[in-house]
């Protein structure tokens, strides 16, 4: 019996023994369902509390229009964003970071950009998350001198990005190709306090390996494994990309058994990869052995 089946028989179970869930219970099933894919589901629940007599609030309309966001089904957010004020509730910050996040996502910038101008007229106040989904929209749209402008707005209201808005700068600048801009911005990560994720690294190791500067990016992946971080398959994946390209094949059959050792399995991008430049470089026997290694491993089918 999945989760969604035992949920609903503990309401049903609730309310045949007169015990009538209020609008925060009906609210977390809502989200719960939503954040698994089950906007079906959730509708039905958000039905059943609009057929009691407990009256949805904000928090239950969010739910409902972050599940739509999540399938990509803005228009039906939307409608759900319209439909609470018409029932005379206000939407709080949370609705417009949800719709505005969505907004970009759809590449609907201007929308997004309405929604947040919006929220000065409703004397609602951005924070960090709204500041950092602009910023990531805008500069995802080449809109660079927008973001500029937001990043200055931010720090003129005393705000001060993340970690997760920094990683989001890092990037942009790394497929800009300003690896020197992008370097001194994650010295600057550093020197504030802040504990770059392997996220942050993996962005300024794939941007250092496809802008060139492939020792930078091997001596930063070398410091992360003498300090012992855990590296994804997505930081192996990059730097076995450059060390490929740069045509040390070596380097990165020896950084991939290091991939296995510390219980990285590589995924499909990583073996396209390294079998391609292997192939190319007329390896044929090493090719081979690689993929043999991965049928061992379970990576592979026979």
């Amino acid at each position: 019996m999945n989760q969604w089946h035992q949920a609903n028989q503990l309401l049903n179970e609730m309310i045949s023994k007169d015990i009538q869930p209020d609008v925060y219970t009906f609210s977390i099933l809502v989200d719960a369902l939503c954040k698994d894919g089950r906007i079906v589901q959730a509708q039905a629940v958000f039905a059943r509390v609009v057929k009691s007599d407990q009256s949805p609030n904000v928090v239950t309309y969010n739910a409902v229009m972050d599940g739509h966001c999540l399938t990509n089904n803005i228009i039906e957010a939307k409608e759900v964003f319209n439909k609470m004020i018409e029932n005379g509730l206000a939407p709080d910050l949370f609705s417009y970071n949800i719709l505005i996040n969505a907004c970009f996502k759809k590449k609907m910038v201007d929308e997004a950009m309405d929604l947040f101008k919006e929220l000065h007229s409703k004397n609602l106040v951005p924070d960090v998350i709204t500041y950092t989904s602009i910023i990531d929209g805008l500069l995802k749209s080449q809109r660079i001198s927008c973001a500029q402008d937001i990043i200055y707005e931010m720090h003129e209201k005393g705000l001060h990005p993340d970690i997760i808005t920094y990683s989001i700068l890092l990037d942009a600048l790394c497929k800009m190709g300003r690896l020197d801009k992008a370097i001194t911005l994650f010295r600057q990560i550093v020197d504030q306090g802040f504990q770059p994720n392997v996220k942050t690294y993996t962005i300024l190791i794939d941007g250092l390996c496809k802008g060139g500067r492939l020792n930078d990016a091997w001596e930063i992946c070398q410091y992360l494994l003498a300090k012992g971080y855990q590296l994804g398959v997505h930081t192996y994946t990059a730097m076995l990309h450059g060390l490929c390209k740069d045509g040390l094949l070596d380097e990165a059959e020896a950084l991939l058994d290091r991939m296995l050792e510390n219980n990285c399995l590589p995924n499909f991008v990583t073996l396209n990869v390294i079998i391609r430049y292997l192939l190319e470089n007329i390896e044929n026997d090493k090719a081979g052995k690689v993929l043999s290694r991965m049928i061992y491993r379970g990576v592979l089918k026979k």
